[in-house]
């Protein structure tokens, strides 16, 4: 049976002949993954805590990157802004931390909550309102990596049409991609390593699933999920070791 290599990026160096990961998943996965280590010994609350620095972290990195003069004037302006939405209508996967995260943000935002409480299978994301999101501020990596400067790719993507990429358009970023997925990776792994199962989870069935358990980070911080398997996504792989309370 093979074994995974906690090393995220082992198999990226591998394919490419032992180059080192771009540097700004580097830093993305650092920034992460630093923030978790950081507060792992402090318990359940304090690793929610570290998602929330994680994705400020990684918008931090993100926000740096974007203002430079290289990047302002080589990208055109991302297409993303209220009323476009097609991304809202695709199932979008969040580390199951991340659920758990937003969980207990929802907690104190009643009509975030009511309008997840309301969403059906089938249905676009429970946040998208009037156009836009509505916890923005609290969404999770894999949104905040969708960032492109042409719709029609989100459009396609929505369609399951082929969509181009780097080496085929010349307007894709793969800044953003790089700087989320490295965070994702950087939030995740350590939990794992640790013996603490972190799946991907589809994000709306998933946090629909999580809303109404008052005890579902506690169940999942002692190695029972409160997630139901349909909801799981194959991203990561089971911790390899038993779990540290």
């Amino acid at each position: 049976m093979p074994t995974f290599d906690f090393d995220p990026f082992a198999q990226m160096r591998r394919q490419t002949h032992g180059a080192p990961p771009p540097p700004l998943e580097q830093a993305a996965f650092d920034a992460a993954h630093n923030a978790v280590i950081a507060h792992l010994p402090q318990g359940l609350d304090a690793v929610l805590d570290a998602v929330v620095a994680t994705w400020a972290r990684a918008d931090g990195i993100f926000d740096t990157v974007r203002t430079t003069p290289a990047y302002a004037l080589g990208a055109p302006p991302a297409a993303c802004r209220r009323g476009c939405g097609w991304c809202c209508h695709q199932k979008v996967g969040a580390a199951a931390i991340e659920v758990l995260a937003i969980s207990r943000a929802l907690a104190e935002r009643p009509t975030e909550r009511r309008m997840l409480e309301a969403w059906q299978v089938g249905q676009p994301c429970a946040f998208l309102k009037d156009g836009a999101c509505s916890i923005y501020d609290i969404r999770p990596l894999k949104c905040r990596s969708l960032w492109h400067v042409d719709v029609r790719h989100c459009m396609a993507k929505y369609a399951g049409l082929p969509v181009g990429g780097a080496k085929t358009d010349p307007s894709f970023r793969s800044e953003p991609k790089m700087i989320y997925e490295g965070a994702l990776k950087g939030l995740a792994l350590p939990l794992i390593k640790q013996g603490r199962d972190c799946p991907g989870l589809e994000l709306m069935p998933a946090l629909r699933a999580v809303i109404d358990k008052e005890d579902a980070a506690q169940m999942w911080w002692t190695g029972h999920s409160p997630f139901p398997a349909e909801t799981v996504l194959d991203w990561f792989p089971k911790p390899s070791k038993k779990r540290r309370r």
